[in-house]
């Protein structure tokens, strides 16, 4: 097929910065609410414009632990079926819920294959810097996604020191899922890697909000898949902090909300509601700083509230505040 995501998606002003008077910087994008068929609801810019969802496609990444069985042959928790779905942190719980859940596949840490970075947050990054060691992949805000692909392959007699192909079978169902969860044939959804080394999916932003419409909903699923799609958002809600950490947005959002969410690299958003209705969000040029006014604006127009307000202060470093970040108008 023709490769449908070539050239430049038509979006628009979504986000401005400004510092007393003069708007100083502006990050465009994007924006779609879908219902669980599939039909466009609201949209700014190109809705059909491919996007990669990055980790906003983790909760479907995680089906398979589920409808392969491994998630009750291993008597996996809430909280560690939810740490499968993050980007963590890497603080203490999450470490800790990581490693028993791969504890319980009869695996270690030193089966991760999901590569090393520091941890995203600032205190534990001084913390594992002062005792002198290096970052290892468990402290990888992808270890838990890769901690419950080890669990599948465990469970079903896969190898495990292969499962990040692209050809592995567990590879090869979770694209399967993703297609049939965003209502894509497998062929419509593009692969490349992800930095974690394994696939990542671009997929137009519309599928994205479809999928997590029907996330929320389990409307558009068959029955098991939607079983499964019920027991990770139920997962994930009820522990939002194993799917993020202190001080990030998609913990925000579920502690605050009654929506499923998740956050993907390069400026990705994506939630769904109960209430029928899924949301994509995608900044143009990656800037995270962005995400979270974008986000909050769009939420606004479909009546969701508890997250503030939309605009946040800009401050020097006398702790004065010098303007601020907010949705454009």
């Amino acid at each position: 097929m023709d490769n449908p995501a070539a050239g430049l998606p038509e979006d628009a002003p979504l986000v401005a910065i400004r510092r007393g008077a003069v708007v100083e910087s502006v990050h465009r994008g994007r924006f779609v609410f879908c219902d669980p068929a599939g039909n466009v609801l609201d949209a700014t810019g190109d809705p059909d414009a491919y996007v990669f969802a990055r980790s906003s496609a983790k909760p479907f990444q995680a089906l398979p632990l589920v409808l392969s069985g491994a998630a009750d042959a291993f008597g996996l928790t809430d909280d560690e079926m939810a740490v499968a779905c993050a980007s963590h942190n890497a603080e203490g719980p999450h470490l800790a819920t990581v490693r028993s859940l791969l504890k319980k596949a009869g695996l270690s840490e030193d089966d991760l294959q999901n590569g090393a970075h520091p941890p995203m947050y600032a205190p534990e990054d001084e913390k594992l810097a002062r005792s002198g060691e290096d970052p290892r992949p468990i402290h990888g805000n992808c270890s838990g996604k890769h901690a419950g692909m080890l669990a599948v392959c465990a469970h079903k007699g896969l190898d495990t020191g292969g499962y990040r192909n692209p050809e592995h079978p567990l590879q090869r169902r979770i694209l399967e899922l993703v297609a049939e969860v965003c209502g894509l044939r497998d062929d419509e959804a593009l692969v490349a890697g992800d930095d974690c080394g394994v696939p990542a999916f671009a997929l137009p932003l519309r599928s994205l909000a479809t999928g997590f419409a029907r996330l929320a909903t389990g409307e558009g699923l068959s029955d098991e898949v939607a079983g499964a799609a019920e027991r990770l958002r139920r997962a994930m809600r009820a522990h939002p902090f194993m799917v993020a950490g202190t001080g990030r947005f998609d913990t925000e959002v579920m502690g605050a909300t009654d929506l499923v969410c998740k956050s993907g690299a390069e400026g990705v958003f994506a939630a769904g509601s109960t209430r029928g209705w899924g949301l994509a969000v995608k900044i143009s040029d990656g800037g995270g700083r962005a995400v979270r006014p974008a986000a909050v604006a769009a939420l606004g127009r479909r009546g969701v509230e508890g997250l503030g307000d939309e605009a946040e202060p800009k401050h020097d470093l006398h702790e004065g505040v010098v303007g601020e970040i907010g949705p454009f108008v």
